[in-house]
């Protein structure tokens, strides 16, 4: 069975940089051959493009170098025009050559400079939707993982040339996050104003125009500290359902819900008591790493995830699973953490991950989600996220969200945002081109009431209201506000009560 080195640092071969150009000389020729994912992101036709290119170039300088051979090709056409057409051939067609086919000047990827392939892996954005598209992953034998083939690339960038200014600026977003919360008015001000928005330009190359998240004094790790658990009773499965979903879970939070949209992890515990599920969130917990991953940083991202490690896998020896509500986060711990860290520690944490949707499905597939449901939306816009659809556990948001509206229509379109990537002055006006099927499905209409846009991604779902003007919530928002808790902004729920 094949199997790509991926992330897996550990073995000699990751660092080696004649290993990892013949790797990449390998992967990139499949990729050049197959041509399938030209259309998810910029790094594709850029690759095409490069060696079709030097394709051109190489047979160019022949023909002019051999008169002879162009000579020869137009007396063939000549001819072949002159001559009468050929005999039908009752099965199959019939080439004709003329003589100017020169398959042995033909480019490769080892006729790109190193320079050309930085051009490449910088206009990837992470949203790995090649993988599961590309039919020469793991176990074929070509074993091509081209997301994390590029993020080698970086890594070998960084460990030659160090991190960026502008990447350490960006990258920490738990220290923003905690410094801004303690200034949130002065924050958010900041970020909307256009004179303090051409030095971030200068100084970070954050775009100007780019939307930027919101900041809150009460952040959920504030609020959580000030919560007193209101456990109510569980419903039992249905006959027959031998239930094996844990009943107890530790909340990783994350960065976004902690700094960016606290109300989602209000929602997400009080949906979870109100099905009598016990919640925990340990104050060690830290990024989760896929910001420094995403440049290169490998040991920085490794550092970060020892220190989950650390702080969650206790409560997952006592019992519990551990919960996610934000897909790029829940991705690093289930898939990118037993990579980076490979140890029989991490290997049993990534088991016990799960999307926050992911686990909530399970309980209801039981039988064990409550449906003393109080509100109920006529529609449902949902966004997929691309990190959800990378991790194959299916659309269990759409599907939650089934139970609290009359109609839910599923956008499988990519964002374009990914982390930071988005924000740059290099790449913000591509993001939107890329996003922009996500943006014209997850637009609503005027005179549509009782509806709602929701994706589980909340950078994703700021991308989205740059591109579309829609407003997007988790959809654990959704069900809390289904439930009768009040969460959210006053008025942020167009919704309908439930007729007995």
């Amino acid at each position: 069975m094949a199997e790509a080195i991926g992330l897996k640092v550990d073995p000699p071969r990751f660092w080696d940089p004649a290993d990892l150009r013949q790797e990449t000389d390998r992967i990139f020729d499949v990729c050049h051959s197959c041509r399938l994912c030209f259309k998810f992101c910029g790094s594709f036709p850029l690759l095409f493009e490069l060696i079709d290119e030097k394709t051109e170039t190489l047979r160019r300088d022949y023909l002019e170098a051999h008169p002879e051979v162009a000579a020869a090709a137009a007396r063939r056409r000549e001819e072949a025009a002159a001559a009468p057409p050929p005999p039908e051939e009752e099965h199959g067609e019939v080439g004709v050559t003329f003589g100017d086919e020169l398959p042995e000047l033909t480019a490769h990827v080892r006729d790109l400079a190193d320079g050309e392939i930085d051009r490449v892996v910088d206009l990837c954005f992470q949203c790995k939707l090649c993988y599961p598209n590309c039919p020469y992953t793991p176990p074929h034998e070509f074993a091509i993982d081209f997301p994390r083939l590029l993020l080698r690339w970086k890594a070998h960038r960084v460990r030659r040339r160090g991190v960026p200014l502008k990447t350490r600026l960006m990258r920490d977003t738990a220290l923003i996050g905690k410094s801004a919360s303690l200034v949130p008015g002065l924050a958010n001000w900041s970020l909307r104003n256009p004179l303090v928005r051409r030095v971030m330009a200068t100084v970070a190359r954050i775009h100007p125009e780019k939307v930027m998240p919101t900041y809150y004094g009460e952040t959920f790790p504030r609020w959580w500290r000030r919560h007193r658990p209101n456990l109510e009773s569980l419903q039992p499965p249905r006959e027959g359902i031998e239930p094996a979903t844990p009943v107890k879970v530790v909340l990783f939070s994350t960065c976004v819900v902690d700094y960016n949209d606290p109300d989602c992890g209000k929602a997400a515990v009080h949906v979870l008591e109100h099905n009598g599920i016990e919640v925990v969130r340990p104050a060690q917990q830290v990024c989760c790493g896929m910001p420094f991953l995403d440049e290169g940083d490998l040991d920085a991202a490794a550092n970060r995830l020892r220190k989950n490690v650390d702080a969650l896998l206790p409560w997952v020896e006592r019992g519990h699973a551990v919960v996610v509500p934000s897909p790029s986060c829940s991705l690093m711990l289930r898939e990118e953490l037993p990579q980076l860290v490979a140890t029989e520690r991490a290997a049993r944490l990534a088991a016990s991950t799960h999307d926050l949707n992911e686990y909530l499905y399970r309980f209801a597939r039981e039988g064990r989600l409550k449906r003393d449901f109080q509100r109920r939306f006529a529609k449902i816009r949902y966004h997929v996220p691309c990190h959800i659809r990378v991790q194959n556990v299916g659309i269990r948001g759409r599907d939650l969200l089934r139970l609290v509206a009359d109609e839910v229509e599923v956008v499988q379109e990519c964002s374009g945002h990914d982390g930071t990537w988005s924000m740059h002055v290099d790449h913000f006006k591509d993001s939107l081109r890329w996003g922009k099927k996500a943006f014209d499905g997850m637009r609503g209409l005027e005179e549509e009431t009782c509806t709602l846009t929701c994706s589980d991604c909340g950078l994703a779902a700021l991308h989205i209201r740059q591109g579309s003007g829609s407003s997007c919530v988790h959809p654990v928002m959704a069900l809390a506000h289904a439930y009768g808790f009040d969460i959210g902004a006053p008025g942020q729920f167009d919704s309908k009560p439930v007729t007995p």
